[in-house]
C-alpha cells in the first residue's frame, strides 16, 4: 500500500513539474537572431558606388565570434575608360577576403560592436610610374602603366552590427590592411563595407 502512495506521489509531482518548465519554455520568446548561426548579406556601398557585386557568408561560432568569407567581383562597371570611373577606387578585379570577428556585447547574440582580422587573395590592375624611353629624344621619361598583379594581404578592421529580431541585418565597418608579395600590387588595402542582409 505504502508503494502505491509513494509511486502516486512522485507520478503527481513530476507532472506538476513537467507543467511548471513547460509554462516557463512558453514564457521565453525565441528570435531567429538569438537563435540561427548562418547570414548572408550584399555590400550595398560596392554595388550602388563602384558598381561591384560583393557577397558574404557569416557562420555565427559563438555568442561573441563569427567566421565569414566575402566574395568581390567587378562586373557591373559601366564607366570604364570613362573620365569618371568610379571603380578605379579599386585596383583589384576580383577578391575573396575571409574574415574572423569578435564582438563586445555581451548581451547580444553576434552583434553589436566588433573588432575583425581579414586576409584577402586579390587580382587586378594597379596603375604605377614606370620609367620609359621617348622614342624622339631618348631621354629617359615617368609613364603611367596598368601592371597586373595577384596577391595576399592581411588586415584589420572595426566595425558595428544591428540584428532585428526577426533576423534581417545592418553590418557597417571599415578595414586596412597590407598586401605583402607582388611588387605591382597597391601596397594598402581598404575595406569600407555597409551590408545589408538576413540570419537564418
Amino acid at each position: 500500500m505504502k508503494n502505491k502512495i509513494y509511486i502516486c506521489f512522485f507520478s503527481v509531482f513530476l507532472l506538476v513539474a513537467h507543467s511548471g518548465f513547460a509554462q516557463e519554455y512558453q514564457d521565453v520568446e525565441l528570435y531567429p537572431r538569438d537563435t540561427a548561426k548562418n547570414e548572408i548579406s550584399l555590400n550595398i556601398l560596392n554595388v550602388l558606388v563602384f558598381g561591384a557585386m560583393d557577397f558574404s557568408y557569416e557562420r555565427i561560432l559563438s555568442d561573441n565570434t563569427s567566421l565569414g568569407v566575402a566574395i568581390f567581383s567587378k562586373v557591373f562597371n559601366k564607366n570604364e575608360g570613362e573620365n569618371v570611373d568610379f571603380s578605379k577606387a579599386y585596383s583589384k578585379s576580383f577578391s575573396i577576403t575571409p574574415k574572423f570577428k569578435y564582438f563586445l556585447s555581451e548581451e547580444q547574440t553576434a552583434s553589436g560592436l566588433y573588432a575583425e582580422v581579414f586576409g584577402m587573395f586579390s587580382n587586378g590592375k594597379n596603375k604605377k610610374e614606370v620609367d620609359a624611353i621617348d622614342p624622339e629624344t631618348g631621354n629617359t621619361i615617368q609613364r603611367e602603366v596598368s601592371l597586373d598583379f595577384t596577391d595576399l594581404a592581411l588586415g584589420i578592421g572595426a566595425g558595428g552590427k544591428f540584428v532585428a529580431k526577426q533576423g534581417f541585418l545592418v553590418d557597417v565597418s571599415f578595414g586596412l590592411g597590407r598586401n605583402f608579395f607582388h611588387k605591382d600590387s597597391p601596397d594598402i588595402v581598404i575595406l569600407p563595407s555597409v551590408n545589408v542582409g538576413y540570419r537564418f
